[in-house]
This record gives C-alpha cells, structure tokens and sequence, in this order.
C-alpha cells in the first residue's frame, strides 16, 4: 500500500509501497471526473499534476488530514501505478481492506454545495441525494467497509457522517442500516448484497463485479474485456467455493474487531495471571476482570486475544458485546456468520442456539470467548417474553462450559462477575495505572516536544492515572498539536468545574473501543450511574450527595447524617463499592474532603456554603503537614473567600484570598493559573472595600497572567478584562474601563454567546461605564437589555438582575424619568433586602440611590429619612472613610441643604469633600460631585465669592476628567455661569 505523507511545509510525497507497519491514515471516496482531470501516480511523480482539476481534491483530503491529526492519506487516483496489472490487480483486492482499516473516510462530493450564510446540511439536503456518489460501483464498499465514514460538500464543509446520515443513506441507497454499523457483511444473504449494485454503474464493465469482492471477501485475477456477464459468473463461482468450506475444515480466525495496540503499556501482572488461570486445560476456564468504568478493562481483553492467537493459532477467538441481550444475539450472529454455520440466514433459526451447539460440540475444536462489557446481570439471567422470536431460555444457558473453550469477561460489577463466572476467586480487579505505566501511556499517545516530565508527571495525577481519561487528554492534546502542550491542558483542565467537565465529556476517536461505547470517561461513568439507578435509587441518591463532596475521603459523619440507619447505609453503600465507584479507607483528610467539597462562592451554591461553612472552619484549623494539604487548604480558602466577599464581608475575604494566593505561590509554579485566579479574587475585593490602587494593581497582574496562561480570548482572561474595567470605573478612568468593557463584551458574546451570564454581566458594566461619561442613550439601551436578558436567564429575584434593575434605574434617573426610576430603585431594594438581607452593601447602595431618587422627586422627608439610614448601616458595615459610605455623606448633605438645614449640611458637605480628596484624590469625579456640593451649600449661604473659587476648581476639574461636552460639565457651567451673572460685579 502506498501513501500519501504530508511534510512540514504543507507539501506532500509518495511513501514507499507499504507492507507492514502501515500508520493510522484517511482515504478519499470521490468520483472520477475525466481521465485527464485526474492526477494520476505518473503526475506525482513527475510532479506534473498541480495544474489539473482533480488536484483540488487531493488538497482537500490533505486539509482534512491534518485538520484529524493524522499525517498520511491515500487518493487511488494517484496511490496506484494502474500502468501495472500486478499491482493493480493487488490493489482492487485491498480495497475494501484498505478502506475498512482507515482511520477516517472522507466522501468529496464535487456535485453538492453549501449556502455560504447557512453551511448546513439542510441547505444541500437534495443535491446530497441526488449525487452522482451514490450511483457509482465503486463507492459501494467505500460506504460500507469504513468505521469512520464523514461527507463533505465541494466547498469542504462538513455535511455529517455515516452515523448521523444513516437514514438518509438508507434511504438513498436501499441497504439496511446495521450493514452501516460494522454488523459483519456475511450476516446478509448473497442475494441482498448483489442487491446492494444493480443500480450503480462503473466506467469498466467488469468493475461492476470486481467492485463486489471486498463485499463477498474473495480475491481473483482481473481479467478485462470479457465483459459484465462473464465476470460476474467468475465472481458467483468463487462465492460459491467460500460458502462450502466446512467450518472444522476452515483455518481457525478471530472475530475480535479491533487492532492491536502497538504501544500497549503496562499489566504485565494481570496479563501474567491470565495466561496461568486458562493454562488449565483440564476443564472449562472462566475468568473476568473487574473494574472501574475506563480502567482499561477492554484494552487488556484484546491485548490478550492477539496474545493468544499468536501462541495457539488454532484457537478459534470471538468477541461478543454483552451490554445489551441486542448485542449479544448480534455478536452470536457474528459467530455464525464468520463460522459459516448452515442455516444462519434463515429468520426462523434461532441464532443463540445454533452457536451454543458448535461451541459445546469437541469437533469445533478450541475456542476463546470473550464477553466485553458484561456489567448487568439481568441481561443473562432474565428470561425472554412468551412472544419472542429470537430465544426460549435466560443468555446465560447459551454460553457453554465445553472444556474445549474457555471464556474472558469484563465488568464493572462484582457481583457480575461472581454469577458470571465459578466465584470471586476467578475474578482479577483491575485498578488504576501505576504513576510510571501513566506516564509511558501518555507519552506514546502524544506528539513530541509537546511536554515535560514534571507537567506529563502532574497530568496523570489529575486524571487518577485511568487509561481512559489519559488517552481521552492526548488525544485533544494531538487534534491540536499546533497549539496545545500538555501544559496548556493542565491550565485549560484546572481553570474551574466547568472546563474539566468539558475536557472529561470530550469524545475521542479510538478504534480499538466498541464503536457503541463513550470514548468520554464522563459518559462511561455515566452508564454506571443509569444501571445503579435503575436498580438501586437509594445508592444513586447516596452517589449524587457523595459527589457534591468530590471523591477523596468523604467521613462517616457527613454519611450518617442521612441515613441514621446503619443498614440503610450499607444497602446504600455496597452497589457503590461493587462498581467500583467507591473504596473504603482507613483514616480521613478532613481538609480536602471539605476542600472539594465547597463550591466557589456563586449565589446558586450560597446555601450549600452556607451548610459547609463550620466544617470548613474546623479542618482549617490544624496545620497542614504536608503539600498536598497545603494546597486543599488554599483552594478551601479560595472558595471560602469568594463566598465571603459576594456576602459583602470584605475583610474576612481579603485575609482569605491574601492566605490562599500565599500558599499557591510558595507551592505552585509562577504560570500557574490557580495563582492568577486568586490574585483576581483579592483585586475585586480589594475594589470593594474601596482600596482602588490597590485593586488596579491586583487586577492588572490578574489580567497579564491570564493572558500569558490562557490566550487573550479565552473566558477566563475576559473575566480579568471585565474585572480590571470595574476597577478603573470606580478610579475614574472611563476611558481605558470604556475599552476594557467593550473588549469583555465582544470577546463574551463570540466566546460564551449573547445571553450567557457573564456576557450580560459585562453588558451591565458597560452600561455604567457609558452612564459615567454621559452617554445616557447608549446607556439606557444597554441596561434596559441587560435587564430583560438577566430577567429570562437567571429570574426576577437573582442578585444580579438586581443589581441590573438597580443600575438601570440610575440611567432612568439620569435622564429625569423620576417617576420610572424610583419604581425601579423601591424594586431593587426590596429584592436585596430580601435576597441578600437589610445590610448587605448590595442592599445599601439600592437603599442610597432610592434616597436620592426621592430627593429629585421632592420627597425630602422620606429621603432624609432614608439618607441617614443609608449612612449608619454603610459606616458600620463599610467604615467611615469607605468611598460607599462617603457617597451617603455626600448625599445627605444635599438633603439637608434643600431643606434649609445648613449647618449640618455644611458639616457633611466638609467632612465629604475632605474624605473623598484623601481617599479619591483631588481630581476623581466624586471628589469633584462633592466640591461641587459645597459650592452650591455657600451659594445658599450667599456665599457668592467662595461658591464661585469652588464652582471654577469643580468646573476645571470636570473639563480635564470628563471633557467640555459632559453633562456634569456643562451642569455645573451653567450654574457657574449663573453665579456670576447674579452677581456682576460682586465677584472679581
């Protein structure tokens, strides 16, 4: 076989014909075009066939290629010498083995294209069925014999697979769907598979029965020129030849349908006990491997098959999926089919017994059954409906104990296992790799150069050292070797719950898994869980509270806390450890149970944190004595911190996030995304408890870690945008936060989409940032929709629809829709206070602007009123120098001022403005609000002369902060310009 390489530079070249060792490679199915269209062997060799029409599909299943990871492919327009017969003749023999031993089939159809603004199937559905594909002779045995079979349109776009399209097919062509889903070819009649080409046509007459041979598995000489008939009379008689054979008389083959692993790594032990227990000729062997969902159960199962065969040749080995009663009748007519068994084809022949009897007679021979996934009992012990037609008795009474033949089981269920086979002392558990045989694993799965020893080392450990999920990591790691390193996926897999659980739900592409089976370590677990549930409720509902806890250590007294009954317990418990899924161990580690236990500090887990919160107190108070517990300790303390600051306790949350970032930064390498993480955290709390420089800085090397980590548009350095935005909108520095917001909600809506919550989040923040420089049209725009979008996202009560409901009415007010907003604001406040309760700083800040909406309405008693409680509940809850709470001063003051009480006015309006100069600097818009405030306070006075020094230092500072054209600026113009035409003269 000789193959396309694709080189470094995008170019590709021949190989040598291939005999052994042949790499994982794609093929092409097209259809000819005209002789001279097509790049023939002789044009790549010369190097002549660039030019032609036919070069651009070899370019497209290039692309593809490497777009899979793979690096070679084979096109037989140009993969084949057909100047020579011999090898021609040898190639048209291979086909159908060529094709099926492809890792992927790519169907180029020239005559179907795609609508450019709507690339989907649905728009080329008809030309897809009308294409002349599907009634070429050829293109038969490239639909069928593939496991992996992906057809793209002219343009290159993906139109679907063989899975997803099998109705279509089915349609199309005639041919029953199983024959589209590995069901082996000599289950259907000769007569249904001749069927299968009347309609196709092929250039060469005699193609159209040469084409067949990989359908019917014989090999004969190509002979032209005789004609259709006579080639098709050739073909029939060696049909005919095959279906002779007595199955004792034929070589003894194997029905195991997957490759051997040329890089299988490790179990040598188990592979050692193995060989001993079925070295016992004596009597019938049985032995089953026990197992863990993705333990690599299976993967020994074949290792050992090729094994076997390669040692005792005349052992007869077939393999059987026995998760279903529907897969094991199929992997009997398997059996039957490749044994040629009389009376296979009949429907009336019941299957199970016509296998059950070959297997239990000695003139068979010997034998090796393998029985893969046998993890539910009641599929062999349960006894058939009165009406079916496919067996009479239990699947457990088909499977003989002939001492000619001996039988592997694998399993996730122990007690499987003991039904299964002679007792638990026929049953080999199979745990997880060893940290070495890990290692080893991943390193023939992946590139070189795309890891060190210390990340390869670190990976393993994160994924349990489980088969599956190694081969799952490097095979996303493969798909993008350009761009992805072990490294990368480390910091990808740690970022949060929601990026772990989309790297462990990432299917794989692995030919050596049942096609019918997750590639996905979270889906494998996934059909333990359904089978436990069906059977036993009460262990699912103990499993689904155990893994909010994680999957280290849970103690007793979380356990016994829900069921008080020992017994119960135990029922619950022990499905549990049958599978698998639990282990029971000495000693308890408080702190990463708990650790893993505690969500991060979002409002949807708030109570589950709040149910955690002493637990976690308690563990955190021994110190740690090792590493390991240092950093559950710090990723406790994260959580812990998160929770604490959107609770509004600042300080708790500031000591927590500052002892968290302390540990990860001693224990933790400097690109560690964990440090980034909770350097973030510490900056918005920083930003909340007012300390802006401080929160600027933070969240500046936030945002430059993550950007060095991550990439500039990965969600999580859009987050740091969002946060450093926040940051420089409290600072003033609208501007540069303007940018940074419109960076994080671009970014958000291609990266999360328009309504995720992060996305509306930003567009809430935005909105702000637009109101602050006086864009109150953009401004209401936004908010309103961020409003509605939080609304129908996350409900009207959530705290961060509040606080959209909140800021919305701060726009309304801005644009002097009084009436509106204080609906909006008395809306907000009663959410918050309900939510978030009558102190939260949420609460407050919904409470403060209500007063000052009050305020414009006239309503100076109730805003009074409100003012001052607003300015207790934040000196007590924030301090009296928080800018929060100098912003209540500032207000109150300007209450007190319309209602004539100038003198405490006059002590508010000082205190206000000379807090905000210290903390704020003299030039921060607020600080500028306030002098502003006290120039209007010694106007009142008749204080002309001061009101108009304090009048111009507030004007010159609005014109440099915000410009000439803001509304503030132009406001506070005017009543400067009022000032002075009131007192011409009076005023130099």
């Amino acid at each position: 076989m000789r193959l396309l390489e694709i080189k470094s530079g995008g170019e590709y070249s021949l190989t040598k014909d291939l005999i052994d060792d042949i790499p994982l490679y794609a093929i092409l199915s097209h259809t000819w075009g005209k002789d001279e269209e097509e790049v023939t062997f002789n044009d790549f060799v010369t190097g002549t066939g660039n030019s032609k029409i036919g070069y651009r599909k070899i370019q497209f299943c290039a692309e593809q290629t490497t777009h899979d990871g793979l690096k070679y492919f084979w096109v037989d327009t140009c993969c084949i010498n057909k100047s020579n017969n011999t090898e021609l003749s040898e190639a048209i023999n291979s086909m159908f083995r060529w094709y099926q031993n492809a890792a992927k089939c790519y169907v180029y159809l020239s005559d179907v294209s795609t609508n450019d603004d709507n690339p989907t199937f649905q728009s080329s559905e008809q030309a897809f069925r009308e294409s002349r594909w599907f009634t070429r002779g050829w293109t038969l045995q490239e639909l069928i014999a593939p496991p992996c079979v992906e057809f793209f349109c002219s343009k290159g776009n993906r139109l679907g697979d063989k899975n997803s399209l099998e109705q279509h097919t089915h349609e199309i062509t005639g041919i029953a769907g199983k024959a589209f889903q590995g069901t082996p070819l000599a289950e259907f009649s000769i007569i249904e598979r001749m069927s299968w080409a009347e309609n196709r046509v092929t250039k060469r007459e005699e193609d159209k029965a040469y084409s067949l041979l990989g359908i019917f598995n014989v090999h004969m000489t190509l002979i032209y020129g005789v004609g259709v008939k006579n080639a098709t009379r050739r073909l029939r008689e060696e049909i005919d030849k095959r279906s002779k054979v007595s199955t004792w008389q034929k070589t003894p083959l194997s029905t195991v349908p997957f490759n051997r692993d040329p890089d299988f790594i490790g179990r040598q032990d188990i592979l050692k006990a193995l060989q001993s227990k079925f070295s016992q000729r004596e009597s019938h062997n049985r032995v089953v491997l026990v197992g863990l969902g993705g333990v690599g159960k299976s993967q020994i199962a074949i290792e050992y098959s090729y094994r076997l065969r390669a040692h005792e040749p005349q052992t007869w080995v077939f393999w059987v999926h026995a998760g279903s009663a529907e897969r094991f009748e199929q992997g009997y007519k398997s059996i039957a089919a490749i044994l040629e068994l009389p009376g296979r084809d009949d429907p009336k022949t019941d299957i199970l017994s016509l296998v059950e009897k070959w297997l239990s007679d000695i003139k068979s021979g010997r034998w090796f059954l393998i029985l893969d996934n046998a993890d539910d009992i009641d599929v062999f012990l349960s006894t058939p409906d009165k009406d079916s037609e496919h067996r009479s008795r239990p699947l457990l009474s088909y499977i003989p104990q002939t001492a000619t033949g001996s039988i592997l089981l694998t399993t996730r269920d122990r007690r499987a296992a003991s039904w299964l086979s002679t007792g638990y002392a026929s049953a080999i558990a199979v745990d997880l790799m060893t940290p070495e045989d890990a290692e080893q694993l991943l390193c023939t799965k992946i590139p070189d150069g795309l890891s060190s020893a210390l990340d390869r080392a670190e990976l393993v450990r994160e994924l349990d050292y489980l088969p599956l999920a190694i081969a799952q990591a490097a095979a996303y790691i493969s798909a993008r070797a350009t761009r992805m390193t072990v490294f990368k996926y480390l910091t990808l897999y740690r970022y949060d719950d929601t990026s772990q659980r989309r790297l462990l739900d990432e299917e794989s592409g692995d030919l050596r898994r049942d096609p019918g089976v997750p590639n996905s370590i979270i889906r494998t677990w996934q059909i333990s869980f359904d089978q436990i549930k069906r059977k036993w409720a009460s262990a699912a509902e103990l499993l689904s509270l155990m893994a909010m806890l994680d999957r280290q250590g849970i103690p007793d007294f979380l356990l016994c806390a829900i069921y008080p009954n020992a017994l119960d317990l135990e029922a619950a418990l022990s499905p549990l450890d049958e599978f698998s899924l639990i282990s029971v161990e000495k000693g308890e580690k408080a702190v990463e149970i708990v650790s893993n236990a505690f969500p991060n500090g979002e409002y949807k887990n708030w109570e589950m944190c709040k149910t955690l919160w002493p637990h976690a107190r308690e563990v955190l108070r021994p110190k740690a004595v090792s590493d390991t517990y240092h950093l559950a300790q710090a990723n406790l303390l994260f959580h812990m911190a998160w929770y604490s600051w959107l609770q509004g306790r600042y300080i708790l949350a500031r000591a927590q996030s500052q002892d968290s970032l302390g540990i990860r930064e001693r224990l933790l390498k400097g690109n560690d995304i964990r440090i980034f993480r909770t350097v973030a955290l510490l900056g918005l709390v920083l930003k909340d408890e007012g300390k802006y420089d401080e929160a600027e800085t933070t969240s500046r090397r936030a945002l430059v870690g993550h950007e060095m980590a991550l990439g500039l548009v990965h969600p999580g350095t859009l987050t740091s945008v969002a946060n450093l935005a926040l940051v420089l909108r409290y600072k003033g520095k609208y501007d540069e936060a303007e940018t940074m917001s419109r960076r994080a909600l671009v970014g958000r809506e291609i990266a999360l989409g328009p309504v995720h919550p992060d996305t509306l989040m930003s567009m809430n923040n935005l909105a702000l940032v637009l109101r602050h420089k006086g864009k109150y049209d953009e401004a209401e725009t936004m908010s309103r929709r961020a409003l509605l979008e939080r609304e129908i996202a996350l409900g009207p009560v959530h705290p961060d629809t509040l606080t959209s409901v909140n800021n919305f009415a701060l726009v309304l007010r801005d644009r002097g829709k009084y009436d509106e907003a204080e609906t909006m604001n008395r809306r907000a406040m009663a959410g918050c206070e309900t939510v978030l309760g009558p102190v939260h700083p949420n609460t407050l800040t919904s409470m403060n602007n209500l007063a000052i909406v009050l305020r414009d309405r006239g309503k100076h008693d109730e805003a009074k009123v409100m003012s001052r409680r607003a300015l207790v509940e934040r000196e007590s809850a924030l301090g009296p120098v928080h800018p929060d709470t100098l912003t209540s001063v500032n207000n109150l003051a300007i209450v007190l001022r319309n209602q004539n009480k100038y003198d405490e006015a006059e002590t508010m309006s000082r205190r206000a403005l000379v807090e905000r100069e210290i903390a704020l600097g003299p030039v921060h818009p607020d600080t500028l609000l306030s002098i502003e405030n006290f120039a209007a306070l010694l106007e009142a006075l008749d204080n002309s002369k001061d009101a108009a020094i304090f009048y111009q230092r507030a004007l010159s500072g609005y014109n440099k902060v915000l410009g000439p054209r803001h509304p503030k600026t132009i406001a506070c113009s005017e009543r400067y310009s009022s000032l002075l035409k009131r007192n011409a003269g009076a005023i130099e």
